[in-house]
């Protein structure tokens, strides 16, 4: 004998899974979740309604192209596309009170028009 012993048998090949079946396909309904869940906590920040409203209205398409994929079995995260979907619907409905809340406190906050009437300094009532 030379030291050497004889190599494992080798065992059959089997491929990773059974032809024809295709691997599922994920990825939307977990942009949707992911999107969803950063839209709403930006629509809870009132400077930020605006990006609220952008990834809300992606993560609701996604999540219910997402739904699509699940429903015909193409994809196996259902719920996650459904939540993704919602979270979207929270976003956008988010980003549509931080508007409304900016653009009131914006109207609040402008000056007077600069056509206003004002008063010489030794016009004005003295202060008492």
């Amino acid at each position: 004998m030379s030291g050497y012993s004889e190599p494992p048998p080798q065992r059959a090949y089997t491929p990773a899974r059974p032809p024809g079946e295709h691997p599922a396909h994920n990825g939307l309904g977990t942009m949707a979740l992911v999107l969803g869940i950063t839209g709403s906590v930006m629509g809870l920040i009132w400077a930020l309604f605006w990006l609220a409203g952008a990834l809300g209205l992606l993560s609701l398409a996604l999540g219910l192209v997402g739904r699509g994929r699940a429903v015909r079995g193409e994809a196996t995260n259902r719920g996650a596309t459904t939540f993704g979907a919602v979270l979207g619907l929270v976003s956008l409905t988010l980003s549509g009170v931080g508007a409304v809340l900016v653009t009131k406190a914006a109207a609040n906050a402008t000056p007077a028009p600069a056509s206003a009437p004002h008063l010489p300094a030794d016009a004005r009532p003295p202060l008492r």
